[in-house]
């Protein structure tokens, strides 16, 4: 379900105040605290059956964007919307930013279930070779190898869902034809059939089995294919792309995990290789999916991925291994047992390990030095923590091929250890003006969006609080604070 689409503003309906009662004033004459909560409980009722009203018309607004071609998103139409709310605000004197964070929610919920419909297809050109094998049916073909894996799964989902013909490509399909009979030449197996018939082959498979596969599927796939990689690193797959494929290539990195409840606002980051002309409509597809496209060449992506992938990794793991390091001995007995979760891809490798305690069982095991630690947290830190934490929740080979990808990425990390060394000793020869000196300088560094930052941050950290439950605080106390 997606946004309206983009049209003048309507005016909200007003809640039906109680006879004799006024917009701002009490329904009734309610004079106790239980008919005052009874009041508020039936204008609940009131606020429920609208919002029942308005995500109704967002469904038909979104069939009919959908049938009229429109994006998944459009950000004229949202910021009509929430110029609308700070307009309600002022009309009904309601606190600043009240209606539009319950529209940003409304929003939000809208995008969740976009994420399961239907969407516009970019304009594919057919080229000569596609033309002569399917005729008049342009429709794109897209086979995505590694499409059993988490990425694979959400883009099969969505490019369906914008009608391309979407095959899958496995390890074992190298083995077998159409009819499942085992073969030992690869041009007749159940892969080559697939890549053959595909106008666009996308590789989402782990980083260091990415430039094997591209050699094994180039070979497969017709002249005319654009050829693409979901690599974290850009570069060098691209080169390899490249060298192995006479035709259209793209580079791809999304920005985000399979866990990912929508394209919408999400980054997309587009590398061109060869022929851009034929590869232009993969961002315009994106884009209509509701993605933010970034393009850039590899060698810029590379470099910035240095730091928001390789070196924030790096520092998260590292400090959650401290933690363990330096508190795990007020785990419970028995419940610091190995704890890899399973991989998201049959061609991802294997994390089974001897000795290692099932992940279900390590996933619930009781943590009461983090229990502790929410406790005593103010809404940033908590947010802090629970990014640490969602980090150990996924695969670990993901983690260490993105980090490890690349000499540059290790140089990198060992000049932040450095820098670090070099804080710490600052602070041990208790040489403070030195640490103010180090802290202005970034400050200065930051510009504009220190200040920007904060703003922002305390505004997230609102939201991070209001969905903290009270009676989840009350119970990380009575099992924290004995």
């Amino acid at each position: 379900m997606a946004q309206e689409p983009s049209a003048p503003a309507l005016s909200a309906p007003a809640l039906a105040p109680a006879a004799g009662a006024s917009i701002g004033a009490p329904a009734t004459g309610a004079s106790t605290l239980s008919e005052v909560r009874a009041e508020i409980d039936a204008l609940d009722d009131q606020i429920a059956a609208l919002l029942q009203q308005r995500l109704a018309l967002v469904k038909k607004a979104a069939d009919l964007k959908r049938d009229s071609g429109e994006g998944a998103v459009s950000s004229v139409r949202e910021h009509a919307i929430l110029d609308h709310g700070a307009a309600l605000e002022r009309k009904y004197m309601l606190p600043p930013h009240l209606m539009q964070d319950l529209q940003r929610r409304i929003l939000r919920h809208s995008y969740v279930q976009k994420g399961s419909g239907a969407y516009r297809q970019a304009h594919f050109v057919p080229s000569p070779e596609h033309q002569a094998r399917y005729g008049n049916d342009e429709r794109c073909r897209v086979c995505i190898v590694g499409g059993r894996g988490g990425m694979g799964r959400f883009f099969e989902r969505y490019l369906t869902g914008a009608g391309y013909v979407v095959s899958i490509v496995e390890v074992e399909d190298y083995r077998c034809d159409e009819s499942g009979n085992e073969v030992t030449d690869i041009t007749k197996s159940r892969a080559a059939v697939r890549l053959n018939a595909a106008d666009w082959v996308m590789i989402s498979v782990p980083i260091a089995v990415t430039d094997a596969v591209i050699e094994q599927v180039a070979p497969l796939i017709r002249p005319d294919c654009i050829l693409s990689d979901f690599t974290s690193i850009k570069e060098r797959p691209v080169n390899k792309m490249l060298a192995c494929h006479p035709g259209p290539v793209c580079g791809l990195h999304p920005m985000f995990g399979p866990d990912t409840f929508s394209l919408v606002k999400q980054v997309v980051v587009t590398v061109n290789g060869r022929y851009p002309e034929r590869t232009a409509f993969i961002g315009e597809q994106f884009q209509l999916l509701g993605a933010y496209v970034v393009p850039c060449s590899g060698a810029e992506h590379d470099e910035a991925m240095r730091v928001i992938q390789a070196l924030r990794h790096f520092t998260t793991i590292s400090y959650g291994n401290f933690l363990r390091e330096a508190f795990g001995h007020l785990m419970p007995q028995g419940n610091m047992q190995g704890t890899a979760p399973s991989t998201a891809s049959g061609n991802e490798p294997n994390n089974t390990a001897p000795n290692k305690a099932p992940v279900s069982a390590a996933r619930e095991q009781e943590s009461p030095f983090i229990e502790r630690l929410l406790v005593l947290s103010s809404p940033i830190y908590h947010l802090e923590l629970m990014m640490v934490g969602r980090l150990f929740a996924q695969d670990p080979h993901l983690y260490c091929d993105i980090i490890s990808a690349s000499c540059s990425n290790l140089e990198l990390i060992a000049k932040y250890v450095d820098c670090a060394g070099r804080a710490l000793a600052t602070l041990q020869r208790g040489d403070k003006d030195a640490f103010i000196a180090d802290f202005e300088d970034t400050t200065t560094f930051f510009g504009k969006f220190a200040r920007k930052f904060l703003q922002e941050s305390s505004e997230i950290l609102a939201l991070v609080q209001d969905t903290y439950p009270v009676d989840a605080v009350q119970q990380h106390t009575k099992g924290s604070l004995k």
